[in-house]
């Protein structure tokens, strides 16, 4: 299992300032939400400096009008996109196939209970990046009917955790953990705010309450990457 951090526990920090905070956590992934701004080649460069240390392992976005300059994304990069859709499933499957048919690597993001969404998703041949917050009342036993119709789960978000740890009590966290511990689950685990009601307890959690201190805000206004092809 991969333990990382999304992007969204600290929007208007850099990419440099990620990278590092995830280094010094012992946090071996990052997933970073897409925006214009950075181009790839400065992105793997923040990587770069940590070594193997820390793995980007999602691209997440809501763009649903640009799938060929995010597959262009996904080939330059061999970085899955994590597409986030506001529409019905049946949307999302299309805007993701889009994607995957302009020879990039796409992921569907998909939530709440597994019987409104998994049989769909794998009928459609996609793969998909499962967020797990409160809207799935049994997260353990979804694991186990994911792992039922597919033998395997590839990448998890978790909502809360880090420093919400505290409050997750009666979310069926533990039962999630260890379905995915018996299913001896490599892929990555990124934990992401439930809330905005939170960005001070993870601030502090991150160790940037007051800010880290380096980088121009006109480059940390997001972690920022270009998705020109």
């Amino acid at each position: 299992m991969q333990l990382g951090l999304s992007s969204d526990a600290a929007p208007d920090a850099s990419v440099d300032e990620l990278v590092a905070t995830c280094a010094r956590r012992g946090l071996a992934a990052l997933e970073l939400t897409i925006w214009p701004g950075l181009h790839a080649d400065q992105l793997f460069r923040s990587f770069d400096r940590q070594g193997d240390t820390v793995r980007l392992t999602g691209l997440l976005s809501d763009d649903t009008l640009h799938a060929q300059r995010l597959a262009s994304l996904s080939r330059s990069t061999g970085i899955p996109i994590i597409l986030q859709t506001a529409g019905d499933l049946h949307t999302g499957i299309r805007h993701t196939r889009t994607i995957i048919d302009y020879g990039g690597e796409a992921r569907l993001f998909v939530r709440g209970p597994a019987e409104q969404w998994l049989d769909q998703v794998v009928n459609a041949g996609l793969k998909f990046a499962w967020h797990v917050d409160d809207s799935c009342s049994d997260p353990g036993g979804d694991a186990e009917r994911i792992l039922q119709r597919t033998g395997e789960i590839e990448y998890v978000r978790l909502a809360g955790g880090g420093p919400e740890t505290a409050t997750q009590e009666g979310r069926g966290i533990a039962p999630l953990m260890r379905a995915l511990a018996l299913a001896s689950y490599s892929g990555p685990l990124i934990l992401t705010p439930s809330s905005s009601k939170y960005r001070v307890i993870w601030s502090t959690w991150l160790g940037r309450r007051g800010g880290w201190g380096c980088g121009s805000k006109a480059e940390s206004e997001r972690p920022m990457v270009s998705i020109q092809p």
